[in-house]
C-alpha cells in the first residue's frame, strides 16, 4: 500500500499504546517451555512476533485465541519429537537468536533460514558461546543448522556488545540444560552489554515463569550469571504491558505540532523494566511539556512548538537503541544540535539504522554528521516533503512519516505495512489524532 503524507497543523486525542513487541516474544516463548497451559493476554501478535508464533506452532505447541486479546498456549513440553521441518525466521533477530540457543535442548537439534541470514546479521558469537555447552553448527547464506552433542557444560562466554538478544537467549536456554557434571552453569559477560534494560525485561518474564537467575555485574554491565540447571518453567497467566518503544513515536509527534495540541497516551506500565521510557525524560530535558499519571498508567503531552521549543542535546543511545530513529527526527526541530552517541549496535538492526535515517532526513532537507557510532542532527527551519525509503525497517518508517506530518510539502512511502512488525495500528492512530494521509494505492 502506498500512502500520501500530508502536512499537518496539530494533534488532539487520546489512544491506547500497543502491546511490548519484547514481552510478546518472550512470553509466548517461555510459555511454549511451560508444562500445561498459559494464558498471554494483550500481546501482539503481528510482524516479527508472529514469526515466533508460527515456530512455536512448527514445533508442535497448540496456540489458540480464546477471547478477543486473550490467546492460550498448550505446551509440547514433555513430548519433543525431532524436528526436520527448516524454520523460517525471515528477519527477526529475536526470534531466530533465541530458538538458536533452545536448539540445544532439542533432540537433532533445529535448522533455520530467512531473510535474517541473507542480510548477514550479528549471529556467529552467539553460535561460538554455545560450543561451551556442546553445541555444532553449520552457517550458510541461506541456511542455519545447529545441535548438540554431549552433555558437557563450560561456563559459556558472550560478548555484550552486539546484541543484548545474545543474552536473553542464553538466559531463556540455560535454566532447561541436563549437565553431566554440574548442577549449574555460568554465563561470563566478556564486554558491557548494550541494550540492557532487554535483558532486564528478559529476566523479569523468566522470573513469572518461575526461573530462578542469579545476576552480578558491576556498573558497566560486565560480570556474569548462575544458573541452576534443569529448572521447569511454569505454567502462567500472563499480561503484556503497553510498548514505550511504539509509543515513543507518538509522543514525538504530539511535542513536534506547531499549534496547539493535547494528547493522552494510555496503556503504559512505568514499573516494569522499558528502558525506552527514557524517551520522556529525554523529551522533557529538550523542552517538552509531558506529564506522567503512573497510577492511571498514562501520560499527556501538551504539543506546541512554538510555545514549547526543543533545544539539541547529547543524548546516549547504547541502552535504549530502539528511540534512534524518532530521536533523530526530534534532531531536525531541536535548536542547535542534536547529537546521538553509542549507537554503532543498530548498524546490525533490521536495517543500517545510522545510515538510512541520516539519509531520510537529508533528502527533507535536514543536515547531518553520520559517523561510526554516532549521528549529528542539526536544527532545520523547514522540513520538505520526500519519497521515504525504508528498506522493510518498521521503526525507520515510523519515524520517518512523523517527520513527513510535519514537513510543508507532501511525502510519499510504500509497502507502509510494515510498521505492523511492532505497530499493527499506527496508521489508525495518527489519522484518529489528525494526521492527513491519504492511501494511493
Amino acid at each position: 500500500m502506498i500512502l500520501k503524507i500530508i502536512p499537518t497543523t496539530k494533534l488532539q486525542g487520546e489512544v491506547t499504546a500497543p502491546p511490548s513487541k519484547s514481552y510478546s516474544h518472550r512470553a509466548f516463548i517461555a510459555s511454549s517451555l511451560a508444562k500445561g497451559v498459559s494464558i498471554i493476554k494483550n500481546p501482539l501478535i503481528s510482524g516479527d512476533v508472529e514469526v515466533t508464533i508460527d515456530i512455536l506452532k512448527s514445533l508442535g505447541n497448540r496456540i489458540s485465541r480464546v477471547s478477543n486479546n486473550t490467546y492460550m498456549v498448550k505446551s509440547n513440553t514433555g513430548s519433543i519429537k525431532p524436528i526436520k521441518k527448516v524454520l523460517d525466521c525471515k528477519n527477526s533477530g529475536t526470534s531466530i537468536r533465541i530458538f538458536s540457543a533452545l536448539a540445544m535442548v532439542f533432540d537433532g537439534g533445529l535448522s533455520f533460514s530467512g531473510e535474517f541470514l541473507r542480510r548477514k546479521r550479528p549471529i556467529t558469537p552467539l553460535l561460538n558461546a554455545l560450543k561451551s555447552v556442546g553445541g555444532n553448527y553449520d552457517l550458510s547464506e541461506n541456511l542455519l543448522k545447529i545441535k548438540r552433542k554431549g552433555k558437557e557444560c563450560s561456563t559459556i562466554e558472550i560478548p555484550g556488545n552486539k546484541s543484548s538478544q545474545f543474552v536473553s537467549a542464553l538466559l531463556m536456554m540455560c535454566p532447561l540444560l541436563n549437565c553431566k557434571k554440574s548442577n549449574s552453569i555460568t554465563i561470563r559477560i566478556t564486554s558491557p552489554i548494550v541494550s540492557y534494560p532487554y535483558v532486564k525485561i528478559t529476566l523479569n518474564v523468566l522470573d513469572s515463569f518461575g526461573i530462578n537467575i542469579q545476576e552480578s555485574l558491576g556498573e558497566k554491565k560486565l560480570g556474569k550469571y548462575t544458573i541452576s540447571c534443569d529448572q521447569s518453567y511454569r505454567a502462567q497467566n500472563y499480561e503484556i504491558p503497553g510498548d514505550f518503544s511504539s509509543a515513543s513515536f507518538l509522543i514525538v509527534a504530539s511535542v513536534l505540532s506547531p499549534e496547539d495540541s493535547k494528547v493522552i497516551i494510555n496503556n503504559l506500565d512505568f514499573d516494569k523494566p522499558q528502558g525506552d521510557q527514557k524517551i520522556i525524560k529525554i523529551l522533557q530535558k529538550m523542552g517538552a511539556k509531558i506529564e506522567v499519571f503512573p497510577d492511571k498508567k498514562s501520560i499527556t503531552i501538551t504539543g506546541n512548538l512554538n510555545k514549547h521549543p526543543l533545544t539539541g542535546i547529547a543524548i546516549d543511545i547504547e541502552d535504549t537503541p530502539d528511540l534512534f530513529p524518532i530521536l533523530s527526527v526530534v534532531g531536525a526541530f531541536a535548536k542547535g544540535k542534536t547529537e546521538l552517541c553509542n549507537a554503532s549496535s543498530i548498524r546490525g538492526k533490521e536495517s543500517d539504522r545510522i545510515s538510512l535515517i541520516a539519509q531520510g532526513l537529508s533528502k527533507m532537507g535536514v543536515n547531518v554528521k553520520e559517523e561510526e557510532d554516532n549521528l549529528t542532527i542539526f536544527h532545520c527551519d523547514q522540513l520538505e516533503g520526500s519519497n521515504i525509503n525504508h528498506e522493510n525497517d518498521h521503526r525507520i518508517a515510523m519515524a520517518l512519516i512523523i517527520a513527513a506530518m510535519w514537513a510543508n510539502t507532501p511525502s510519499q512511502i510504500s509497502e507502509v505495512e510494515i510498521v505492523e512488525d511492532s505497530y499493527p495500528n499506527f496508521i489508525e492512530d495518527i489519522i484518529k489524532l489528525g494526521a492527513k494521509v491519504e492511501e494511493l494505492e
